[in-house]
């Protein structure tokens, strides 16, 4: 009886501990992170939670700055690379994918595809070879700390320069990331999970996009049309959390995503929400007359969240309580 007691007892203390875990969905300090004239878009952090990248708006080229604005750097010119680009699970480097076309401007010609390695010094390594069609690759780790990709529509090739390997003092941690071993691919008829030896399954057969895997590994949650949903990484569980874009996870339990209206041309309004994917509820942490709020990421430690505006075209940052 003591025994039975005792579970009890410790199953309430760890339900309790686990719900103070959860984010209460409110912003503060809210501070601007860049500058000037020129607009960016979609912000995301790096692994350790250091720097933050982002891209020109439409994609155009990448940049990084640490996680304070400061030391902010140029790191690719490419076209394209700011749509799904991927940080290496070490924070060296990004995966990119770049798009040109034969006539020099968007739909002149034929498209073409490759893929990236980036580090933070702009040093580029070509992964792949052109193709027309090409979904983004991923990052995956020998156990020796060797970085590969994984393109499974794309035909990679041998490089003349290594890639960065992940130093023997940060290897255990970064195979340690479930994302080290899983992605998905998104490719507008449905959605696909690739496992760490580059085998693909189908666990969608929907419109997906924005894919993002729960920092334990076992659900993804993306866009289905209009609507935020999240899954079970083998397709199972599925639950539709409601109407909203660009879902980013809290922790295991919570996603932050966006809400925006557009009159077919241009962002008419737009804010942050923070969801709770046990039971849905939903509220909203952003309310500004003067701002879209759009493309939330939230830091790997869910302390902070970085996001645009569409009003001024500035990446800012906040705290997340």
């Amino acid at each position: 009886m003591k025994k039975t007691l005792f579970l009890v007892g410790a199953l309430l203390l760890s339900q309790g501990l686990f719900a103070q875990t959860l984010k209460q969905g409110t912003l503060s300090n809210v501070k601007r992170l860049t500058s000037g004239t020129e607009k960016y878009e979609n912000p995301k952090w790096s692994p350790d939670g250091s720097m933050i990248a982002y891209t020109s708006f439409g994609y155009d080229g990448l940049y990084v700055m640490n996680s304070d604005g400061t030391s902010k750097a140029k790191i690719s010119e490419r076209q394209g690379v700011g749509y799904m680009y991927q940080w290496s699970a070490d924070s060296e480097e990004i995966l990119v994918r770049d798009t040109r076309w034969d006539g020099g401007q968007a739909g002149k010609g034929l498209r073409h595809h490759a893929i990236f390695a980036v580090d933070l010094n702009a040093n580029e390594v070509r992964m792949t070879e052109d193709a027309e069609f090409m979904q983004p690759a991923s990052w995956r780790y020998t156990l020796k700390g060797e970085k590969k990709i994984v393109a499974p529509d794309a035909k990679v090739i041998k490089t003349t320069r290594s890639l960065k390997p992940v130093a023997s003092k940060k290897l255990k941690a970064v195979l340690a990331q479930p994302a080290s071993k899983v992605s998905f691919i998104a490719n507008g008829d449905e959605l696909i999970v690739v496992d760490e030896q580059g085998n693909t399954k189908t666990i969608s057969n929907k419109t997906a996009f924005c894919p993002v895997l729960s920092p334990d590994g076992k659900k993804v949650a993306y866009n289905e049309v209009d609507d935020v949903v999240v899954m079970n990484i083998d397709g199972s569980g599925k639950k539709v959390l409601g109407i909203g874009f660009n879902p980013s996870w809290v922790n295991d339990s919570q996603i932050v995503f966006e809400k925006t209206t557009d009159d077919g041309h241009t962002y008419l309004s737009g804010e942050l929400y923070i969801v709770n994917v046990a039971n849905g509820a939903t509220k909203q942490i952003t309310a500004t007359k003067n701002m879209i709020e759009m493309n939330p990421s939230v830091s790997p430690d869910g302390s902070k969240i970085v996001f645009q505006s569409f009003t001024d075209g500035q990446i800012y940052v906040a705290d997340l309580k």
